[in-house]
């Protein structure tokens, strides 16, 4: 499909009418901008990423050259690494559009949302395009265009698509997580109203989705993007739920785990030792069979790649006696999420074969416990 033509007009207009919108979420912007250079390119300043976000808001709804201009000063400050700099922009991007459809709705004003999309598209375009030459070996991978089939498109509206799907009889696939265990079912449409859709849904996956607070739906031959929904009302004597405000999620991370990952009954207090013996303790958030996080207050000089010793104790019925709860692994350190007074670990753990048959146990046990409770919240809602 070819791209619509943006005149700087047009572009006037829009930033007239959503004048309050886009001064009010400037600060957000930068913020969120910012705290994606922290956690995805740590070779940024924070000052420097907060310079780009500005430069970046600021430069959406220029002339088409002006954006041609501030794209090579970006890329420049932002250490001519393409594929970076296409990550950053349009993930900053969604959530733009993401935020704006929010404000349109709380405040009851005209959504000019397609307009936006075609900024966006055209701006990540010239971004793309007329890259100097002497970058072309690190530019293979700056890729991020907009699909003409999908992320919003006028065409192939997400509401269209459910109707698509309700007139082909075809059901959808939903996902939550509760407290770490994937609950996923398929259902069916019931019926369209407007922005709402309601659905058939099992009772388990309709509490899991409540307690979530939001809907997921995985990725299928009609929608080749996940879905996020707001819920309007679930039902548990109809077993139906009723959704509301469709998004396209970039990616479904709980899809991606290999095991499953539970959060633990306890406070198990971990300690994690470096080279020379420095000690940092927190509390076990969660695990899997090769991964677990863990949450302190401490950061002792922990780093991404860093390779450690993880120590902690299990507390579960599964574990006899009291020498067999103690878990003892080598781990390697694959992020830190640095919070306002507090630090996640997330880890990828490489336990022997004792440490393993301890760890699965303990999962296994707290997976049906955790289907337990789970059921157990659903009887409050079933008569």
């Amino acid at each position: 499909m070819e791209k619509e033509v943006i005149s700087q007009s047009e572009k006037e207009n829009f930033l007239v009418t959503s004048a309050l919108f886009l001064k009010e979420f400037e600060t957000v912007f930068i913020d969120y901008f910012t705290y994606l250079c922290a956690n995805y390119d740590k070779s940024m300043s924070q000052e420097e990423s907060r310079e780009i976000a500005f430069t970046i808001y600021h430069g959406l709804f220029k002339p088409d050259l002006k954006i041609v201009e501030l794209k090579e000063d970006i890329f420049i400050r932002i250490h001519q690494n393409s594929a970076m700099l296409g990550f950053l922009i349009t993930r900053s991007m969604f959530y733009l559009i993401d935020n704006y459809l929010s404000f349109v709705r709380n405040h009851h004003i005209p959504s000019n949302i397609e307009f936006l999309i075609n900024c966006v598209s055209q701006f990540i375009t010239l971004m793309e395009n007329e890259t100097p030459k002497i970058y072309n070996d690190v530019t293979v991978a700056f890729d991020v265009r907009f699909s003409d089939d999908v992320m919003f498109s006028p065409i192939n509206n997400i509401l269209e698509v459910f109707h698509q799907m309700k007139e082909a009889n075809q059901s959808i696939v939903f996902l939550n997580l509760y407290k770490g265990v994937p609950i996923s079912s398929e259902a069916s449409i019931a019926k369209i109203e407007g922005e709402n859709v309601t659905f058939y849904i099992d009772k388990l996956q309709e509490i899991a989705m409540k307690l979530d607070g939001k809907a997921f739906i995985v990725k299928n031959n009609y929608f080749n993007k996940h879905l996020k929904a707001d819920i309007v009302d679930c039902n548990f004597q109809t077993n139906t739920v009723v959704l509301t405000n469709f998004i396209y999620l970039l990616n479904m991370p709980a899809l991606q785990r290999e095991f499953i990952r539970v959060h633990p009954d306890i406070v198990a207090k971990v300690f994690l030792h470096q080279s020379g013996n420095i000690q940092t303790s927190g509390r076990l958030f969660d695990i899997s069979l090769h991964g677990l996080g863990v949450v302190s207050s401490e950061n002792n000089g922990i780093f991404v790649g860093a390779r450690i010793l993880v120590e902690f104790e299990l507390n579960s019925a599964s574990i006899a006696t009291q020498g067999d709860r103690k878990i003892e692994v080598q781990a390697e350190v694959m992020n830190v999420i640095e919070y306002k007074d507090s630090y996640r670990y997330c880890m990828r753990m490489f336990p022997d074969q004792e440490m393993s048959g301890k760890i699965f146990q303990y999962i296994v046990k707290r997976e049906d416990e955790i289907l337990e409770e789970l059921n157990n919240e659903l009887s409050e809602y079933v008569l």
